[in-house]
């Protein structure tokens, strides 16, 4: 098995690089610098550009009073701002997407389990933007396809796998057959608020510098130990970013790549209009 942490050439200073034998085993150590699975970092999974054929609407939501179940009008948009503030928004539920295909109807406290969300470790905060639904005992929001200004937050309280499953295979007329068994990484996730502001920007911020550079540009998650050597300088927003920085603003070069990194503010999915995840 290739070493967990590639050594440098500059640290074998006492080996002659002339040798063929040196040569040939730096080679074969930077060559494979992880091992094989899902520590290896595809930066480019699909090239395909992203489809163009209509522009996207903008999201909305449509406001209900549960005093006026069923509607039969069109819902209002939103309340006047005086019965905003004085509704009760402490008891909120929310419907929410953590990938492009599962969906959690959470209130503030519960613990739900979700795919894994890679690179994050627990005690992380996230954020999920794509909410499809709010309410609570007074009202309720419908997202068209997606509420604008609703967001979830919680903490990941581990990464961990899900129970064992049997999978059986076999071949018709071959007489081959096998079991196996297969552990899912799950993340657990403990919400912490669920926020609906009207006020608030729909519209993220632009993600940073991150300070995930080097990993980006090495292919590969590096180890904290390689990491203690790489020069920090404070930016103009006060944030800690790499020296190298001044060579790369840090933009993304294809869509989605830092999404799937946990750089961007928060998580979105389709049907959400800025999500990047437009290909399952």
């Amino acid at each position: 098995m290739p070493p967990k942490i590639p050594k440098h050439p500059m640290q074998d200073l006492d080996q002659n690089m002339n040798e063929l034998i040196t040569y040939s085993d730096l080679k074969v150590r930077w060559q494979w610098t992880c091992r094989f699975g899902t520590s290896r970092m595809k930066i480019a999974r699909h090239w395909t550009p992203k489809r163009c054929i209509f522009p996207d609407p903008k999201p909305t939501c449509g406001f209900i009073w549960h005093r006026d179940m069923p509607h039969l009008g069109p819902a209002a948009e939103m309340p006047a701002a005086g019965l905003w503030s004085k509704l009760n928004r402490q008891e909120l539920f929310a419907v929410f997407k953590s990938s492009p295909i599962h969906q959690h109807k959470v209130t503030v406290g519960d613990l739900v389990q979700c795919e894994r969300l890679h690179n994050r470790e627990a005690g992380d905060k996230v954020v999920f933007g794509t909410v499809l639904l709010v309410g609570s005992k007074q009202f309720t929001i419908i997202g068209k396809p997606t509420v604008p200004y609703a967001k979830v937050k919680a903490t990941i309280e581990q990464q961990t796998l899900a129970r064992d499953m049997i999978i059986f295979k076999y071949k018709r007329r071959k007489k081959q057959s096998k079991f196996l068994r297969k552990r899912q990484h799950v993340t657990m996730l403990r919400i912490d608020e669920i926020v609906v502001d009207p006020a608030a920007d729909p519209a993220d911020p632009l993600p940073p510098k991150p300070l995930r550079l080097l990993d980006l540009w090495a292919n590969r998650w590096l180890d904290p130990v390689e990491k203690q050597d790489i020069e920090v300088v404070q930016g103009t927003d006060g944030q800690l970013v790499p020296k190298v920085a001044e060579l790369y603003d840090g933009s993304e070069h294809q869509p989605g790549t830092y999404h799937r990194r946990g750089l961007t503010s928060c998580y979105r999915f389709m049907p959400d209009p800025q999500h990047t995840h437009w290909k399952l």
